[in-house]
């Protein structure tokens, strides 16, 4: 298994997670499904500042993305921003 987001490998205790947006659907290594938590979170929290910080944070993690990342990473974002920031 493999992270959609940073490419990174699963070993044998490593946890996996897996993310669903529509019809998107991605496994992420649970260094990147923490950064999507916290910036979930900060949306909800109206902290812009550590919005920005964490979302520059998970673009310099996504070295390796699948062919499914970027749309899923899209509407992923898309839900946030309903949120409101």
């Amino acid at each position: 298994m493999k992270c959609d987001c940073c490419g990174k490998t699963k070993k044998l205790f490593d946890m996996f997670y897996t993310q669903k947006n529509g019809n998107c659907q991605v496994r992420l290594c649970s260094e990147c499904n923490e950064l999507a938590e916290r910036i979930r979170q900060d949306v909800l929290a109206g902290e812009q500042e550590l919005y920005e910080l964490h979302l520059v944070q998970w673009n310099r993690r996504a070295k390796d993305p699948s062919p499914d990342f970027p749309e899923w990473n899209q509407a992923f974002l898309a839900e946030c921003s309903k949120s409101s920031l």
